[in-house]
């Protein structure tokens, strides 16, 4: 199984999703390198495809897909950072949460984005590791 670090990054009840050339839009992230600790891994994704940096993530919960195991962080961005596709990105929009579901967009970001905003109960191969609510309630 796969181990990835994914990013929630939050402003105004709208969420960061990013995408490649001709992909899906997804929420920032990616693969743990040999060794590198899961936080280190969101921080490097973060700055790699948005170059959003010196933002506080914080661990929220993990999210298993088919292959892949989503250590999921979220991160209020301000409203004077911008982010700017870089690395293997080419797009980023902000989208309100509402819409996830009928965008294209990965199955694991409408899963996790699903689980954040439904309630804040898990569903299928969820499991939170903190309050979500009191998080979320303050974007």
């Amino acid at each position: 199984m796969k181990h990835r670090a994914t990013v929630l990054c939050l402003r105004a009840n709208r969420i960061l999703l990013v995408a490649r050339s001709n992909g899906r839009w997804a929420l920032p992230g990616g693969r743990c390198k040999a060794g590198e600790p899961i936080s280190a891994a969101a921080v490097r994704e973060l700055v790699e495809e948005t170059q959003l940096n010196d933002l506080a993530l914080h661990y929220i919960f993990e999210f298993w897909g088919v292959r892949t195991r989503h250590y999921v962080f979220a991160a209020r961005i301000p409203d004077d950072m911008e982010p700017v596709p870089s690395h293997e990105i080419r797009r980023c929009r902000w989208v309100r949460a509402k819409d996830i579901q009928s965008a294209w967009v990965s199955v694991s970001t409408r899963g996790i984005v699903q689980v954040l905003f439904e309630n804040n109960s898990p569903v299928g191969p969820a499991r939170q590791a903190s309050p979500l609510r009191p998080f979320f309630e303050r974007t």
